[in-house]
């Protein structure tokens, strides 16, 4: 199953961490991606990476699952990434966007999940949730929040 949402997190974390990614951030490059440019933190105390890891493990819709963490995910412009499944230890995925611009969102065979500012989906993980980033022009990088649940 397939939810897309708008306006799922508080704004006011949104702005946050938009602002935090513009800063002196710690980024590393992301693993498991081959050549693509995707980088990550997934952890980073007193910040609105911890503030947002917190939102997650306490959000109620997924109080029946175990939190498994979030990562702040920043896609540079030549991002792209075939169709692909997700570990089968996830259960639920959640990835929301955090800002506006022209850039792909993510595709679920025929459907696509828009880019834009606090939308994104909810994935509930299965043999059948075959998703990818496509090529797309205009690609003005990504910038959005990944959480995990089991």
């Amino acid at each position: 199953m397939l939810v897309e949402v708008e306006n799922f997190l508080p704004n006011n974390l949104v702005d946050e961490l938009v602002e935090f990614s513009q800063g002196d951030v710690p980024w590393v490059l992301q693993e498991d991606q081959g050549p693509q440019s995707r980088q990550s933190i997934s952890w980073l105390l007193d910040s609105p990476i911890e503030l947002v890891h917190d939102w997650f493990a306490k959000c109620e819709m997924f109080a029946h699952c175990k939190f498994m963490g979030v990562t702040l995910w920043k896609d540079h412009n030549n991002f792209f990434m075939g169709s692909h499944l997700d570990n089968e230890r996830v259960k639920i995925a959640v990835q929301i966007y955090l800002d506006n611009r022209k850039s792909p969102g993510t595709e679920f065979g025929d459907r696509l999940i828009g880019y834009g500012r606090n939308r994104g989906y909810i994935m509930y993980n299965n043999k059948n949730m075959w998703h990818g980033v496509p090529k797309q022009i205009p690609h003005e990088g990504r910038l959005s929040v990944y959480a995990l649940y089991q």
